[in-house]
């Protein structure tokens, strides 16, 4: 069974019913290879959501004789997952996904290219269901890894909505750090937005990149609202595509993320700026889970998320699942 689930990172069924047979000898059919991966799957999704109810009944109590944690740092974003659906429109559905992992905090040295900390091994939660759900299981994941006793704590993502929701409900004592690649972007959107595509959209889009890595935010925001002020406000009928709306948008997206885009200080605490390990981690559980030939019910998709994210954690949880092995009883 073990076997089965692991040949699983292969990209389908199908493909782990060959690699078993050739890696393995094991004659194990594609049907059979998705019952028992399922069905190990709907195992970890019980032990997952009776982990996350304890959690909420009975919070335990951080114990004085663990060593603490230096830093503690919280992820998440979502997917795609194609599922099965009478209506088309609705056929694509998000897999949202959580990482926490603990690091060292290295903060940024004169004359050093900033690299921020080394990541620890790496937990990982994932659901179909809401993001509220997530933040339910991410906050009992955390919990287990010692966020407690962390001495500081960072959760760092975009901006979504839904990321924001776990973010200030779940974890609202850790200190928000919008990713370093996202922020850019909105100012690459507002570049084109203002001035096309070209010279003056570059050199633009450089001045306010070294203006928000030296902690220039105001000087940024009030240089977005100046394009705002030229172009005009946006008409109530404008499309999601007009220059005055896309600039206006950004200059609220800036505003109301300000405390969020404090970079000089996040180097000097030696505090990650990117996001990457969250949206590597989707890319893994995405090669798995994602394609146009890949028709999951919710059901089958969250038992299967379980098994993969289980595989690609670096705490150790795989193995202490079959230490278990609640199935062999």
């Amino acid at each position: 069974m073990r076997k089965v689930c692991e040949a699983n990172l292969a990209g389908s069924f199908e493909k782990a019913s060959r690699l078993l047979e050739s890696l393995a000898g094991l004659s194990i059919g594609v049907k059979r290879v998705q019952l028992i991966s399922e069905g190990v799957g709907r195992v970890l999704v019980e032990e997952r959501d009776e982990a996350t109810k304890v959690f909420f009944a009975h919070p335990p109590r951080p114990s004085r004789s663990a060593p603490a944690v230096a830093l503690m740092v919280i992820t998440a974003d979502g997917g795609r997952v194609q599922t099965r659906q009478d209506d088309p429109a609705q056929k694509w559905k998000e897999d949202k996904v959580a990482v926490v992992y603990p690091a060292t905090p290295s903060p940024q040295r004169p004359g050093v290219e900033y690299q921020g900390p080394s990541p620890g091994p790496r937990s990982v939660v994932a659901t179909m269901e809401s993001w509220e759900a997530l933040g339910n299981h991410a906050s009992t994941l955390a919990d287990r890894r010692g966020y407690a006793r962390a001495v500081q704590k960072v959760f760092i993502s975009d901006a979504a909505t839904g990321v924001r929701s776990v973010r200030e409900t779940c974890f609202p004592d850790a200190r928000f750090v919008l990713d370093w690649a996202h922020a850019v972007e909105h100012l690459h959107v507002c570049a084109v937005a203002a001035f096309g595509p070209g010279p003056k959209e570059a050199d633009w889009l450089e001045r306010q990149k070294e203006r928000l890595w030296n902690g220039q935010l105001p000087a940024v925001i009030s240089e977005i609202a100046r394009l705002s002020r030229r172009l005009g406000p946006p008409p109530k009928s404008a499309s999601e595509n007009d220059p005055r709306k896309i600039v206006a948008s950004n200059l609220e997206y800036f505003r109301s993320n300000r405390q969020a885009m404090d970079y000089p200080l996040f180097r000097k605490q030696g505090w990650p700026l990117g996001s990457g390990i969250v949206e590597s981690t989707i890319k893994q559980v995405g090669k798995r889970m994602k394609g146009t030939e890949k028709h999951w019910t919710i059901r089958g998709a969250e038992q299967t998320l379980q098994v993969i994210t289980h595989l690609i954690s670096q705490d150790g949880a795989w193995a202490d699942f079959w230490r278990r092995c609640p199935l062999a009883a």
